[in-house]
């Protein structure tokens, strides 16, 4: 029985993409087949580190235990990608952020000044 979770989880990817293109002649259906296999496989990967991550914090782990967990990320790093309060604080932020922009509606009038290295030399 296999105990290291790397090399589990490229027995998982070898026999599922091995399955995904049974029956499928070699040339562009395959390899497409594939690639629809490897982005299935990526969104449940989404899902499963989200749901875990969900349930380690409900368990009392912190932020730092799940960023070691997940290859070793930072603590804001752990809370930035699995924490929901932090992705509707961002939303939220970015929302304010464009709709508080001051946006030019008539161009310059007045000629930039040129800092190229040519002009600096004469």
């Amino acid at each position: 029985m296999v105990t290291d979770v790397e090399t589990l989880a490229d027995q998982c990817v070898l026999v599922g993409s091995q399955s995904a293109v049974t029956d499928i002649p070699d040339g562009p259906a395959k390899v497409l087949a594939e690639l629809r296999f490897a982005d299935a496989l990526r969104r449940s990967a989404e899902r499963l580190s989200q749901r875990t991550a969900d349930a380690a914090r409900t368990n009392g782990a912190s932020w730092r235990e799940i960023g070691k967990a997940v290859g070793g990320i930072t603590p804001q790093g752990a809370e930035h990608r699995f924490s929901s309060a932090a992705k509707e604080r961002r939303s939220k932020a970015s929302k304010l952020a464009w709709a508080t922009k001051e946006r030019r509606r008539t161009p310059r009038s007045e000629p930039s000044e040129d800092r190229s290295y040519e002009a600096e030399r004469a």
